[in-house]
């Protein structure tokens, strides 16, 4: 059996999809930025509030409660430990999203720098 080597996937950030969304379009990367950080700023703020965010056809994200849990264990030493009750941010794909990954069986290798 031969050795496959794990491709790392690439990561998109914030700045690039900005500097992406700059090179189709004619506005200025500033007023780009402007409009991104105001986006993520409603998101957050709606889901501080516990409202549930729906962009059609991408996603739902929305925020859930846990309970807190009593004896459990510290992987790292085995000593118990109790966790407070917390919420948690989930998202939750649209069908169009993940009809659009679910052919992705592996991450392909990157093209060589040229």
């Amino acid at each position: 059996m031969s050795k496959q080597k794990k491709i790392k996937p690439q990561k998109q950030t914030k700045t690039s999809i900005v500097d992406a969304i700059y090179k189709k379009t004619d506005h200025l990367l500033k007023d780009i930025h402007s409009v991104s950080d105001l986006f993520f700023a409603e998101m957050f703020q709606a889901l501080e509030r516990g409202e549930t965010i729906e962009i059609r056809g991408f996603g739902t994200f929305s925020v859930q409660f846990r309970k807190g849990r009593k004896g459990m264990r510290n992987p790292k030493t085995g000593e118990l430990v109790d966790t407070a009750p917390h919420s948690v941010v989930v998202f939750r794909p649209g069908k169009i999203l993940s009809a659009a990954v679910r052919p992705i069986t592996e991450q392909e290798e990157p093209d060589a720098k040229k």
